[in-house]
């Protein structure tokens, strides 16, 4: 997608193959992402609010392992899922807490059989991973990723031994591979100035554009984001339904008045009756 144009009833959707039509459009994007593609559309209003998250934005770790499955022994009971807290101390993110997730014994689509894909994530902030030089950088991964998996062995004491795949991915990752904005996930971290009430509006742009996904009210999360489409989905309804009835009727102001062409046999009242 590289372009949103147009209004109610006739957007275009430019890409780079084709451009594509729709009387509405639902944005699911970062609102800075909107803004980019969208600027006929959005207007001021948007950008206050994008100026006032600014400083609430924040990042993600996600290290991504391809083990043996003896690695992720004891099984705990069959739980798969954990969320670790290091320190109630230390400041929330950088692995003081963070997520593993383990796919199932027999999800071969995830790993092949006799290994296992685990998943560690955490949150981090945006600035700590900018403007770093190429060399800077690969430091930076190799420490977050000794310090993510040093937290996980409290879990499975072995992780990462003989990792056949380990991957780290940054904020960088994000804003190359998944198109969000500095690399910012989640988006912005909820206070009382920003949330509820003072959220971002779904129908803050033109009308028949609607915003939704994790940047808009109720906020961040699959749950939050689900609700939040939910919403849309039924507003975009009930102006589809006006677009239609608005539709119907101009066509029938439109259509022609029937007409009687038979000739007409009834003399004019003013008419005498002829006579030989």
């Amino acid at each position: 997608m590289s372009n949103i144009d147009g209004e109610l009833g006739a957007f275009s959707l430019r890409t780079n193959r084709q451009i594509y039509s729709a009387s509405q459009v639902v944005c699911a994007l970062p609102i800075q992402a909107t803004r980019q593609l969208a600027p006929n559309c959005v207007g001021p209003d948007l950008d206050r609010y994008i100026e006032r998250d600014e400083t609430a934005l924040g990042g993600g770790l996600v290290l991504c392992l391809g083990v043996p499955e003896s690695e992720v022994q004891p099984d705990h009971r069959g739980h798969r899922h954990h969320q670790l807290l290091q320190s109630y101390e230390q400041p929330l993110g950088n692995g003081n807490n963070m997520f593993i997730s383990v796919s199932a014994p027999d999800d071969f689509l995830s790993a092949p059989q006799g290994s296992r894909s685990v998943m560690i994530s955490t949150h981090c902030a945006l600035q700590e991973w900018d403007r770093l030089n190429p060399a800077d950088y690969l430091r930076a991964k190799q420490l977050a990723t000794d310090k993510l998996l040093g937290f996980a062995r409290r879990v499975y004491p072995n992780l990462g031994a003989c990792a056949r795949v380990i991957e780290l991915g940054t904020p960088r990752t994000y804003e190359k591979f998944a198109g969000r904005p500095l690399g910012a996930i989640g988006g912005a971290r909820l206070s009382m100035k920003n949330s509820n009430q003072n959220a971002v509006p779904y129908d803050l742009c033109k009308p028949g554009l609607w915003l939704a996904g994790d940047t808009t009210w109720p906020g961040l999360g699959t749950v939050a984001s689900i609700l939040g489409a939910r919403h849309v989905s039924e507003g975009a309804l009930v102006l589809s339904r006006k677009i239609s009835a608005r539709h119907n009727r101009q066509l029938s102001e439109r259509a022609p008045r029937p007409q009687n062409d038979a000739p007409n046999m009834t003399a004019p009242r003013s008419c005498k009756p002829f006579r030989l």
